[in-house]
């Protein structure tokens, strides 16, 4: 016989207690949600906008208009249980610029809208003229009223469909771009992305006037290491418009065709020539050019370094011998004067003894020098000899007579003259004397003689 379980009491009132308080809170509860949904909102929703102060392309007026008043929702008067946060969020999403939206109540009755905007990733320019953004998640987005964005410009896209084509063409824009703006030098580099007709693109550059042929999007780091190394090796030391086309389709190669002038027309001659011969000759030319005109340049400033010292240094030279001329008409001047003076001295002294005869001849003032120097300049004669004029001549016959007439035959007899002006005659020989010992040494003054 098996023993009866025996039912305590105590346990039953236990699980009865706990379900009975279980029920009463759920009842408060729904109760308190019902009382407090069919209260209104305290205040205005309030708006969150991810990154508003990088972007604006979306503003909390336009959000406050898409979620309650172009849906005529009285906000502040409809109870909270009554208003649709599903549809408000749905409203706000339909807007392209926002990437996803979160819409809620809290406990004290205050609405929260929660927005992202959409980052735009580049901008497409298509065949039609007409431009709109794309982002990373392949959404377009047209041009916003209230904000430009500058971002990587892609011109000459085609019309993108949703379709699988038009999708694995995003992919690549997006792709490519991304790639060029995580670098620094080709985020500065490249200004322009152009999409070929069959999907392949090509770069033009800010810095020089070449097309980069880039082709398609596999392999990207190694051609922009190709590139950068193209760069550093070869356009840093030819220029950077040496170059029309860089070619980096091909596996490891740059294939870069230069900017050649036009030669005329293309007949066989030209087809057959070398390219690379031309290229040389052109090269050379442009040195030899580069080079004359250089040294042309140089000459150039020489030659007016030259003439600016002539023009400093001509007029100092000019004005020098202006001066030189006057202080030698001062000098013969000062000359002349003394020797008018010592004539008339020595005519005073001749006339005064009534014994000498004044004498009709002229004599010659010139000095020995001056003399000589005539002699030097006379032509000669037929037979070869100088010719003898007429000055030497007299020259000699006074110096005959200086030899005849000393101090010692002059006469003795003098006549009485004052003492005041015996003093005055001295007092300017004196002086005379000083001065000629001041100055340089003078020819000798020609003495006149009698004859006797």
């Amino acid at each position: 016989m098996e023993k009866k379980r025996k039912i305590s009491v105590r346990k039953v009132l236990q699980l009865l207690l706990t379900v009975v308080v279980a029920v009463c809170c759920l009842v408060a509860m729904i109760s308190a949600s019902s009382i407090e949904g069919d209260m209104p909102l305290k205040s205005l929703p309030v708006v969150h906008i991810k990154n508003d102060r990088k972007y604006q392309f979306i503003e909390q007026k336009e959000i406050m208009n898409l979620a309650v008043y172009n849906r005529g929702i009285d906000i502040l008067h409809t109870p909270v249980a009554k208003l649709d946060v599903h549809g408000i969020e749905k409203a706000i999403k339909s807007d392209p610029w926002v990437a996803d939206a979160q819409v809620f109540v809290d406990v004290d009755r205050v609405m929260h809208m929660y927005v992202t905007q959409r980052v735009p990733v580049a901008r497409l320019f298509t065949q039609d003229g007409s431009s709109y953004y794309l982002d990373s998640t392949l959404h377009a987005m047209p041009l916003s009223d209230n904000y430009t964005y500058y971002t990587s410009v892609v011109t000459n896209a085609p019309d993108i469909n949703s379709d699988s084509a038009g999708m694995v063409l995003k992919t690549k824009i997006v792709k490519l771009v991304r790639t060029l703006q995580a670098d620094k030098f080709w985020n500065a580099q490249i200004s322009q992305v152009i999409i070929d007709s069959n999907g392949t693109f090509e770069f033009i550059p800010v810095l020089g006037n070449q097309r980069i042929r880039f082709g398609d999007t596999t392999n990207t780091a190694e051609k922009l290491a190709n590139l950068v190394v193209f760069y550093k090796k070869v356009l840093n030391r030819i220029g950077w418009d040496k170059y029309e086309v860089l070619d980096v389709r091909f596996n490891n190669q740059v294939v870069a065709s230069p900017s050649l002038p036009y030669a005329g027309p293309k007949d066989l001659a030209v087809r057959k020539m070398n390219w690379i011969s031309s290229i040389e000759m052109t090269e050379a030319q442009k040195l030899k050019e580069d080079s004359l005109r250089k040294q042309q340049k140089i000459v150039e400033k020489a030659n007016a370094v030259v003439i600016k010292k002539i023009n400093k240094v001509v007029p100092v030279a000019a004005a020098v011998p202006k001066q030189i001329v006057t202080a030698e008409k001062q000098k013969s001047d000062s000359k002349n004067t003394k020797k008018s003076e010592v004539k008339k001295a020595e005519l005073h002294k001749n006339t005064s003894n009534p014994n000498i005869k004044p004498s009709n001849k002229i004599p010659s003032t010139k000095p020995k020098q001056v003399v000589k120097e005539e002699k030097k300049q006379s032509k000669p004669d037929s037979k070869g000899k100088p010719a003898i004029k007429k000055t030497d001549s007299k020259h000699k016959e006074d110096k005959k007579e200086k030899s005849k007439t000393t101090p010692k035959d002059k006469p003795k007899d003098k006549p009485k003259t004052n003492k005041k002006e015996d003093t005055k005659k001295t007092k300017d020989k004196k002086t005379e004397a000083n001065k000629d010992k001041t100055t340089e040494k003078k020819p000798a003054a020609a003495k006149y003689t009698y004859p006797q």
